[in-house]
C-alpha cells in the first residue's frame, strides 16, 4: 500500500485507481472517522470513467497521527504536497463532511490545482444543535473512548431508513469504526475540526465549479445551510431525499449520479442543473 511522507514528516496512506489511462483525476475525501475503504463501491463504479485517488488525512486509516490538532491550512497543505508527489496539476474534489472542510480548504488556498470542487454533507455554518453534537461527540469520546462514540455518533450521521434496513450490522460497522481508528488520532481530528474557520468565510474565495450536496434527514446540515454555502461559492445546490448525514453510503446511486453529472457536463460557468 502506498504511503507518501510530507514535508511535516508524517506519512499519508494513499491509493489510486485507473492511473495507466488519461483523463481527469478524482480525488475523494473522507469523512472524519472514516478511510479509504469507505469509497470501495464508488470506485469500483466509477473507476472505469474517472482516475481515482483515495487516501487517508492525517490522523485516519493507515495515515499518522498529527503531533497536535491539525488545522484545516495544514490539511489543505498535506493534499497539495500528495499532488505533487504524483504530479497531478489539476484534479476534482469531492469531499464529505469532514472532508469537504477540507476540500474546501484546497480550492481557496491553491486555486490553480483544482478544476471542479463537490462539498458533501456541508454547511456554511452550523446551528446550535450542529455544535451541541460535535460537543457531545468530544465528550463521549473522553469518557467512554471509541466504541461509545462510535455507538452515539449512528442517530446523528445515519438516517432512519438506512438504520432500518441495516440495524442487524451496526456492531460490525461499529467494530470496523473502532478497529480503523485511534483513540489519540480521532481526538485530535475532532479538537481540528471544533477549531476550523467559518466555511462561510472561505466560501466566497472559491473559483472552481462547485456543487454542494446535502440531505434532508441531517440534524447535523440543514438545507438552508447547504444553500447558503452554494450560494457563496456561486455553485449550486442538489437536495437528497430519505438520507440522514452519510449521503455516499446511505444513497450511493444518487450521490453518484449527483457527482457525475456534474464532473462531466460541459464547463460552462459554476452553474449545474
Amino acid at each position: 500500500m502506498p504511503n507518501f511522507v510530507t514535508s511535516g514528516n508524517l506519512s499519508i496512506h494513499y491509493k489510486t485507481h485507473g492511473f495507466d489511462k488519461d483523463g481527469t483525476v478524482l480525488v475523494f475525501l473522507n469523512g472524519m472517522t472514516q478511510s479509504t475503504r469507505h469509497w470501495s463501491s464508488q470506485v469500483r463504479e466509477l473507476r472505469d470513467q474517472f482516475r481515482i485517488l483515495t487516501y487517508d488525512a492525517r490522523g485516519q486509516g493507515g495515515s499518522d497521527n498529527p503531533r497536535q490538532a491539525p488545522t484545516l491550512d495544514e490539511h489543505a497543505r498535506d493534499l497539495r504536497e500528495l499532488l505533487d508527489h504524483l504530479k497531478l496539476k489539476k484534479v476534482d474534489l469531492v469531499g464529505f463532511s469532514h472532508g469537504a472542510r477540507i476540500a474546501l480548504g484546497v480550492a481557496t488556498q491553491y486555486k490553480k490545482r483544482v478544476r471542479r470542487l463537490v462539498l458533501c454533507s456541508a454547511t456554511a455554518a452550523p446551528t446550535a444543535l450542529a455544535r451541541t453534537i460535535v460537543r457531545s461527540w468530544r465528550e463521549l469520546l473522553n469518557h467512554g473512548g471509541l466504541p461509545a462514540l462510535s455507538w452515539a455518533a449512528l442517530p446523528t450521521i445515519l438516517g432512519n431508513e438506512f438504520l432500518t434496513k441495516n440495524e442487524a450490522l451496526l456492531p460490525n460497522i461499529v467494530r470496523a469504526s473502532v478497529e480503523r481508528n485511534s483513540l489519540e488520532g480521532t481526538a485530535l481530528l475532532l479538537e481540528g475540526l471544533i477549531n476550523f474557520p467559518p466555511l462561510d468565510g472561505l466560501a466566497g474565495k472559491v473559483k472552481a465549479p462547485t456543487l454542494v450536496i446535502s440531505a434532508d434527514a441531517d440534524p447535523l446540515v440543514t438545507p438552508e445551510g447547504a444553500q447558503k454555502l452554494a450560494r457563496l461559492c456561486d455553485g449550486t445546490h442538489q437536495l437528497v431525499t430519505n438520507s440522514g448525514h452519510t449521503i455516499p453510503i446511505e444513497r450511493p446511486r444518487a450521490f453518484r449520479k449527483l457527482i457525475t453529472k456534474f464532473l462531466t457536463a460541459v464547463d460552462d460557468g459554476h452553474h449545474f442543473h
